[in-house]
């Protein structure tokens, strides 16, 4: 590969049909970059809840100021039925809230997963230009699996 292309980077993210994605300039999956669009959809509604169950508070309130009851009868109810109202209306904000930081932090997941994917690709090339690392991985060794019973370990260490 020619090294100036390399060395051109463009901080766009770009989809290509038929091809994977880049993220400034380096090939990323589909799946880094769909972002989490029921979840935000479902705090837009929770909010809206809230906007609609705080107004509803209001509107108690106020039908209740403008014609009230006989006698004052009914203060204790209507206080009540407000705060419960109002108290609702501010744990469904926290609840968009809280869906909206779930929102966040799933992208700094996948931000963190894009990033060490690059990393471990890099390191897999410096490994393999140095030849600390074997060009290819034996059948059926990953990493979780110990190499040392089969016998296809070399030791660098110390050499």
């Amino acid at each position: 590969m020619d090294t100036k292309h390399e060395s051109i980077v463009s901080h766009e993210t770009t989809h290509r049909p038929g091809k994977t994605s880049l993220i400034a300039g380096v090939e990323v999956r589909e799946a880094d970059l769909q972002p989490q669009h029921g979840l935000h959809l479902s705090s837009i509604v929770i909010r809206i809840c809230s906007v609609i169950t705080f107004l509803l508070a209001l509107w108690q309130f106020v039908a209740w100021w403008l014609d009230p009851p006989a006698g004052g009868v009914g203060v204790g109810v209507l206080v009540g039925d407000t705060v419960r109202l109002v108290v609702l209306a501010a744990l469904l904000w926290a609840v968009s809230a809280l869906a909206d930081l779930m929102v966040k932090t799933h992208y700094d997941v996948r931000a963190g997963r894009v990033l060490l994917a690059r990393q471990t690709h890099i390191l897999q090339q410096m490994g393999n230009s140095t030849g600390a690392v074997p060009k290819e991985e034996p059948n059926g060794h990953r990493r979780a699996v110990d190499a040392a019973a089969s016998g296809n370990v070399k030791h660098s260490v110390g050499r």
